[in-house]
């Protein structure tokens, strides 16, 4: 009764107590229940012995046979020497009983040692969730707006190279909003998040567009596109500066037809098989 009382801040509801007293009822009836039935098969089968020794006991090798024949005596010691040995065998059945039924007693407490050592596990880790979640409640949330003009760009740049603490928490930020595994397409939900749509068709690789237009050289940009090559890679991959470079050279130029584009949500339910082959490992170490 003890422990229904014992709901502390690491389980203000209590209920990881009431489910561990459920459980050890529960095992505590399985172990009362095969004692039991250890108590019930001992007297049965000593009951079933005693009678045994007392069909034994009818026959008394001894008693005055009169004319009894050697013939006789032979046969009764034979009788004797059966009914012995159907003794010793109900006394080996009795024995092996006996530790089967010890082997389950055995097995139970160790599922309660189990149960119990897991329901630790879970106390523990519902007082790290918490924890997490009242340190977390004294900080504001992290926010971004996405790069709209050139000066954000620059200072975005900047900033990434003299805050390392804003550079960790943009870059946290970003991962827990990209749900692909692919390295293309984290790159093109990274994109899309960082950059408005409409900022894009402003910029190129190098800075050279039509003949006599100039635009924003994303190649300058050192920092943002370390971001890139950290938010690209995954658990399988590391990819490098040279594989982002082909990125944005390969999507920048069709930047202003995905102004018109539907942007596609990508859920865990419909992301790529995030394993790569050998070969796609390959391609992206190379370039």
């Amino acid at each position: 009764m003890a422990s229904q009382n014992m709901a502390t801040a690491r389980d203000k509801t209590g209920k990881i107590y009431k489910i561990r007293e459920l459980l050890e009822s529960k095992f505590e009836q399985e172990y009362e229940a095969e004692q039991r039935l250890i108590q019930m098969e001992l007297e049965m089968q000593g009951k079933e012995a005693n009678e045994l020794m007392m069909t034994c006991d009818d026959e008394d090798p001894f008693e005055d046979t009169g004319d009894a024949t050697i013939g006789d005596v032979l046969k009764i010691l034979s009788s004797m020497s059966g009914q012995i040995g159907q003794l010793h065998r109900k006394m080996d059945h009795i024995q092996k009983e006996v530790e089967d039924v010890s082997i389950r007693v055995l097995r139970v407490e160790k599922k309660l040692g189990t149960t119990l050592a897991t329901l630790e596990q879970v106390k523990d880790a519902v007082a790290l969730g918490e924890n997490a979640a009242g340190a977390d409640a004294g900080e504001p949330p992290f926010e971004f707006d996405p790069v709209a003009n050139e000066e954000q760009l620059n200072e975005l740049d900047y900033r990434l190279a003299t805050d390392s603490t804003y550079q960790s928490n943009l870059t946290n930020w970003l991962n827990k909003k990209i749900l692909g595994e692919e390295p293309n397409g984290r790159l093109v939900e990274a994109m899309d998040l960082v950059f408005r749509r409409e900022f894009l068709p402003l910029c190129s690789w190098k800075g050279r567009g039509k003949p006599g237009e100039t635009k924003i050289p994303m190649s300058a940009q050192t920092h943002i596109m370390k971001l890139f090559t950290a938010l690209g890679s995954n658990r399988f991959i590391a990819i490098t500066d040279a594989f982002v470079a082909k990125f944005f050279l390969k999507k920048l130029p069709h930047a202003k037809d995905r102004l018109h584009v539907k942007r596609k949500n990508v859920t865990l339910a419909n992301r790529p098989n995030s394993r790569p082959d050998s070969t796609q490992v390959q391609e992206y170490e190379v370039l």
